[in-house]
């Protein structure tokens, strides 16, 4: 049995799976991120295929949409819709708790778990980065992330070719130990 909940052991964020999409039938993943004070999220990106609903627990969570920053409370909610650059921190002294409703899911959650899997591994740098380019891209391609200030169809582009060739190299031979289940992609 998978944990429901995984550590990012470089910012100690953690996510847990409130609702797999095994559970909504494919509609849709729902996260509960846990970030500590001062904590950064992820770089600035955007997603092709899922929208991403954002409602802070407690807290306050700062959220950056299409070049706007929204500083979000307990109760506040943000949508981000399809391909717009987005990100999120907390800026503030406290630690800020806030669900992410995903849909639809498509590979998120096993993109979460080999990430946070290779960090456990030792597979990762000091920031918490896959040193096998291989496997960075298998992690951005299942979470259908492109990350701003490239462009985004010659990052498409080399994505799907990394992939490619990590498949046919054999590179994500045994990540499915982090998925409990063969990957499909």
């Amino acid at each position: 049995m998978l944990p429901r909940t995984v550590t990012h052991r470089v910012t100690g964020e953690t996510i847990t799976f409130v609702e797999t999409a095994s559970e909504t039938g494919g509609e849709h993943l729902t996260l509960l991120v846990e970030l500590p004070s001062n904590g950064d999220g992820p770089p600035l990106h955007s997603h092709k295929r899922f929208v991403e609903e954002f409602t802070v627990q407690n807290g306050t969570l700062a959220v950056t949409v299409d070049r706007q920053k929204l500083e979000l409370g307990a109760g506040d909610k943000a949508l981000v819709l399809l391909g717009l650059n987005h990100t999120f921190t907390n800026d503030s002294p406290e630690p800020v708790a806030f669900n992410v409703r995903i849909s639809p899911p498509l590979q998120f959650e096993e993109s979460v778990r080999i990430h946070y899997g290779l960090m456990d591994d030792n597979l990762t740098d000091k920031n918490g980065t896959p040193k096998n380019p291989l496997h960075l891209a298998l992690i951005l391609h299942l979470q259908d992330t492109i990350v701003a200030g490239v462009p985004k169809g010659l990052q498409s582009a080399i994505l799907r070719s990394l992939v490619w060739l990590g498949r046919k190299t054999c590179a994500y031979k045994g990540l499915d130990k982090y998925t409990g289940a063969p990957l499909q992609f």
